[in-house]
């Protein structure tokens, strides 16, 4: 029985010590934030073009949700380097560095975009899941390249820990793009003048809120005490939290969907009647 107990580590400060390469560093700053800068002529031309302030004001957005970093990282158990560009701002005792702003206005604001943009074709069921999970493989793009050269590190002991990398946060973060995608899709539309500027609160709504979905079990894998078996249960858990909103919004958007390409035909089969009618 002590065999199996693992108690899981405290959060801790970032050794003062802790310095990540500083090749590694810069090109991860550009990799990690660099994407942000690419997306915002798009958002400009979808603004210009087509008179759609929802790429714009998302991706604006994200600056404003990146100030929920530094409580991720503390129960998600993060450490950033001490030489890191930055740092952008500092929270919970922890210096976020500079790429984490444009980080989140990109890979959470604009992956959540591409949702939006995909829902408003009309999805299946079987298609949200299938946006789920495309959004979700971004994370992997994202954080690899970071963990695998030590330009951070999750510390202590974290459940399905792979390369580096605890696996919980791919379905949490993914699942956090397409709740913001899910929202800009159900709110947008109906927004209206200055009322459209509360789009920039939707990143921060949709993906923190996602967080308040799903986290709770594998923020407890890391804070609680518990077995390593019993850690890899528990954080699980928060896999399945994930399946259940990626559903409902799946299940939400398909109806709607279904709803839409049921009218049409009632529609074009009044037209015949209506011809008749006036002869």
């Amino acid at each position: 029985m002590i065999g199996l107990l693992a108690a899981s580590m405290p959060t801790l400060p970032v050794p003062s010590d802790y310095r990540a390469n500083h090749t590694a560093a810069v090109l991860f700053t550009i990799w990690a934030g660099g994407f942000a800068v690419l997306a915002l002529p798009y958002c400009i031309y979808r603004l210009r073009k087509h008179g759609d302030v929802v790429a714009l004001f998302a991706w604006t957005g994200g600056f404003i949700l990146s100030l929920g970093e530094p409580m991720l990282d503390y129960l998600g158990h993060l450490w950033w380097p001490t030489n890191l560009p930055g740092p952008a701002f500092t929270g919970y005792g922890l210096n976020v560095p500079l790429l984490i702003p444009p980080c989140y206005a990109f890979f959470v604001s604009m992956t959540g975009y591409f949702a939006y943009r995909q829902f408003q074709k009309g999805l299946s069921v079987k298609g949200v899941f299938y946006v789920w999970l495309l959004i979700l493989s971004t994370d992997f793009a994202l954080e690899f390249p970071g963990v695998l050269t030590d330009v951070y590190k999750y510390y202590g002991q974290q459940p399905f820990y792979i390369g580096n990398f605890p696996l919980h946060w791919a379905w949490l973060n993914g699942t956090g793009f397409l709740v913001v995608g899910f929202l800009l899709w159900a709110a947008a539309p109906r927004l209206k003048g200055a009322q459209q500027a509360l789009i920039l609160l939707i990143p921060t709504f949709g993906f923190l809120g996602s967080y308040g979905m799903t986290a709770m079990p594998a923020f407890a894998s890391l804070n609680w005490h518990m077995s390593r078996p019993v850690q890899h249960l528990v954080d699980l858990a928060s896999l399945g939290l994930a399946l259940i909103v990626v559903r409902v919004i799946a299940e939400v958007v398909a109806r709607k969907e279904t709803v839409v390409g049921a009218d049409v035909p009632s529609v074009v089969a009044e037209a015949p009647v209506k011809e008749l009618a006036v002869r």
